[in-house]
Order: C-alpha cells, then sequence, then structure tokens
C-alpha cells in the first residue's frame, strides 16, 4: 500500500506484461481479487511507455514476446534512471537453463516457472512490494545472511559458486519439468487415442443397433408371415371340420325331405305331418347357420384384449371338431375347476387349443390306439390358470418332443403338415398372453401344459 497526498492509502500498482490476453486477464484477475490496482501491456514497447508514465510499484512480464522480449525490457528499465529501480518479476516456462542467467544478467529481481503456483506468486509479489529480502549481508565479507521459513542461515561462498548451485538446481528444476511435459504429452497422445477408440466403438455400435433393428424388423415380417401360413393351415382344417359337422344334419334333412315325398305318394301326407317335418328341418338348418358363425367368428381377428372365460373357450373350440372327433371314434371328457377370467384375445386362444387338439388327432390317426381319448382340464395354480390337453396316443419320441416347437418341425408326411402350428401356438402364449406352454409325456400318451 502506498500513502496519496492526502494521507489515504492508495492499493499498489502492478503492470502486467503479457502477449497473451487469456493469461494476461487471468493474472489480472487473481491480483484484483487481492486488492492490487492492475495496468495491462500487450508488448515491451507498451510496457516500456506505461512504466515511464504510471510509474508501477511491480512489474510481472512475460519472457517469450514479439518485438521486444522480457530480458530486453528488463535491461532497457534498469538503463534508464527515473525507472531503473522498478522492480521486475519475470515468467519462465523453466526450459532452459540459460533463463536463469539471462534473468540475472538482464536485472530481474525474481523469476517465477509457469505454471505457477498462484500462493508462490502472491508470496513474491508482497516480499517484492515491502522490500524485504531473503538474503542480505552477513556480518563478515563475503558472507550471506539468510532467513527461510523461519530459520537464520549464514554462508560464505563466492559469486562464481553461488551461481553454480543455482543453474545445477535450476536444471534439475528443468529436467523435471521436461519429464512433466514428455508426460502431459503422452497423455494427450492417450487421450487422443482413446477418443478415436471411442468414436470408433460408438460408430461400430451404431452400425450393430442398425443390424440388430434390421434383423427384428426381419423377424416381425415373418413372424406376421408364418402367422398368416398358420391361420391358412387351420383354415384348412376347419373346412374338413366343416363337413364333418355339416354331415350328419345333411343326411337327416335329406331323410325328412325323401319321407315327405313318399308320405304324399302312399297318401299319408297331413298338415300335422307337414308342419312336424317342416320343424324339424328348420332346427338343422338353424344348427347348421350357427356352425357358419362359429366358423367364421374363429377367424375374426381380435382387435383388443377382453376379459374371457378359459371354460367357455374349450367348450367352443371343442364343438367346431366335435364331428371330426365323432367321425374318428375318439371321446373326450372336460373338466372345468375354479378358473378366473384371462385377459386377452379369446379367438388367439382357441386358436392354441385347436393346434393341440389336431396334432392329437393326427396322433391318434398314426398310433390307431383301440381306445382313442382325449382330456382337458382347467383349473388355477399358484395364481396361474392352467389348462392341460392330455392323449392316450403313447407320446412322443424324446428326439420328437425336443423340437416339436421349433418352426417348420413336422414328423407328418411331405404335404400333410406345415410344422408351424404349435410353433404359432408357443408365440401365441408366450408373447401376446404372457404365458407359458410346455410339452411332457406322460403315462400312456402326451400332455401340453398352458400357464396364463
Amino acid at each position: 500500500m502506498q500513502k496519496s497526498n492526502n494521507g489515504q492509502t492508495t492499493p499498489n500498482l502492478i503492470l502486467i506484461v503479457d502477449d497473451s490476453p487469456t493469461q494476461a486477464k487471468l493474472l489480472e484477475q487473481l491480483l484484483a481479487g487481492e486488492g492490487y490496482r492492475v495496468a495491462v501491456a500487450r508488448n515491451g514497447s507498451d510496457a516500456l511507455e506505461q512504466i515511464r508514465e504510471r510509474q508501477p510499484d511491480l512489474v510481472i512480464s512475460d519472457i517469450l514476446m514479439p518485438e521486444m522480449d522480457g530480458f530486453e525490457l528488463c535491461r532497457r528499465v534498469r538503463g534508464m534512471e527515473s525507472i531503473k529501480d522498478t522492480p521486475i518479476v519475470l515468467l519462465t516456462h523453466l526450459n532452459d537453463p540459460s533463463d536463469v542467467l539471462h534473468s540475472l544478467e538482464a536485472g530481474a529481481n525474481y523469476f517465477v516457472s509457469k505454471p505457477y503456483s498462484d500462493k508462490l506468486l502472491l508470496n513474491r509479489i508482497r516480499d517484492v512490494l515491502q522490500g524485504e529480502r531473503a538474503c542480505r549481508m552477513g556480518e563478515k565479507e563475503g558472507e550471506v545472511a539468510i532467513s527461510y521459513h523461519g530459520k537464520n542461515y549464514r554462508v560464505q561462498a563466492d559469486n562464481a559458486h553461488t551461481i553454480e548451485l543455482l543453474l545445477s538446481t535450476y536444471e534439475l528444476a528443468a529436467e523435471k519439468n521436461q519429464e512433466l511435459l514428455g508426460a502431459k504429452a503422452s497423455l494427450s497422445n492417450l487421450n487422443r487415442e482413446l477418443e478415436q477408440r471411442v468414436k470408433e466403438r460408438t460408430a461400430a455400435l451404431t452400425q450393430e443397433t442398425a443390424e440388430r433393428l434390421q434383423a427384428m424388423e426381419e423377424l416381425r415380417k415373418k413372424d406376421e408371415v408364418l402367422m398368416q401360413q398358420s391361420r391358412q393351415a387351420a383354415m384348412g382344417e376347419m373346412i374338413g371340420n366343416i363337413a364333418h359337422q355339416w354331415r350328419q344334419p345333411l343326411n337327416a334333412v335329406g331323410l325328412l325331405v325323401q319321407d315327405l315325398t313318399l308320405s304324399y305318394e302312399y297318401g299319408n301326407f297331413n298338415k300335422e305331418y307337414l308342419d312336424s317335418s317342416t320343424n324339424k328341418i328348420m332346427q338343422m338348418v338353424r344348427h347348421m347357420s350357427q356352425t357358419i358363425d362359429d366358423f367364421r367368428n374363429f377367424f375374426t381377428p381380435d382387435k383388443e384384449k377382453t376379459s374371457f372365460d378359459p371354460c367357455q373357450v374349450v367348450e367352443k373350440t371343442l364343438g367346431l371338431i366335435e364331428g371330426s372327433l365323432a367321425d374318428k371314434g375318439i371321446t373326450f371328457e372336460v373338466h372345468c375347476g375354479h378358473a378366473p377370467n384371462i385377459t386377452g384375445h379369446p379367438n388367439e386362444f382357441s386358436q392354441v387349443l385347436l393346434n393341440i387338439l389336431t396334432n392329437a388327432m393326427d396322433a391318434f390317426g398314426e398310433r390307431k390306439p383301440p381306445q382313442p381319448k382325449l382330456r382337458v382340464s382347467i383349473d388355477s395354480e399358484d395364481g396361474k390358470i392352467v389348462v392341460t390337453i392330455a392323449d392316450n396316443a403313447g407320446g412322443m419320441p424324446k428326439h420328437v418332443l425336443g423340437r416339436i416347437f421349433e418352426p417348420y418341425f413336422t414328423t407328418k408326411e411331405q404335404g400333410k403338415g406345415t410344422g408351424i402350428g404349435l410353433f404359432m401356438a408357443k408365440n401365441i402364449v408366450e408373447k401376446s398372453m404372457h404365458g407359458s406352454l410346455t410339452a411332457r409325456n406322460i403315462d400312456g400318451g402326451a400332455e401340453f401344459r398352458i400357464e396364463v
């Protein structure tokens, strides 16, 4: 601090000389934060002019500058009588020990290495402004008294010895600084290499993600094709079932029509007999019409999930193939226990049941057991609805059992099976209904188990 003419204290003025606006600004903020007045010069010529005009209390100058470097600035200040005592601190990168000699030769008070410690720089500035020195002349000729970190030392050494020691210390510091710069360069190279690897890996992941999305889209399209094929195969099965469902009522209608003709020929025809026969024929027609509605509804996709009774869907599905079962001599029994409603698509669930039942009928056709029988059970276990469909067709070989849910796998002759029915059934149960479909061999046959 300085006292002005009116007795008030004025903060010391420090001139910063640096051609880097960024470095100058950082140092200016540091010094201003400590309460100093700060001026800035961008080169040596500007600094020399400001030193003459403003008489700063301290000059902090970078060494490497265009036009006039820090050493030359220091020499010129020391060569001008009016400003020769201005304290000067030079900033150096400690890359060359000759900087020490140049600093001493030019008359600098101190030099501070870059990047510098804020605390060290502020301490040096404070010492210079307060006129304190670590070293002073001792009591004897050639003796130097040193006060450092609270301890006093007396050193007797000539100037040459002192400079040699200073240079050796500076060389060691410069060597360490070079090692640090080398480590910094290596770290920078590693960072660039890491960034490049990250970019390459990111690009690879982007490509991999795109390929996976494309594969998923292809799988989705394939599933749609399989579903369509499964529905077409089921439709073919249904045409056969329609024929079985209609054969008996059509025969009955035919017999009634023939009987009406015979009655008329033999004179037994009357209104009461006509009404009775007509009622029976209309009953058969209504039954066939209901059958058409049942099959049509079976192939109508459910747009939204609904709550449905699994027992009713099982009975409805069995009703669709009841005629086929009867023609093949297959009996069936249904056990419906305490089973709560299922939320989902009832027609899809019916298609799953139909695929399993159709496979059972095919197994009966191949094995020809003496009394073919199906057992269907609907119940609940551990909060899940469980539907089991079991037959007595002798079961499946182990190598077949492990592959029955694979797409296009079939044990039937070519042209008699698509191999997608059970695959689609498993997909419907697991993906649409979030359940499971499994199969196993039991005593005398096979059992399919649906858990939802």
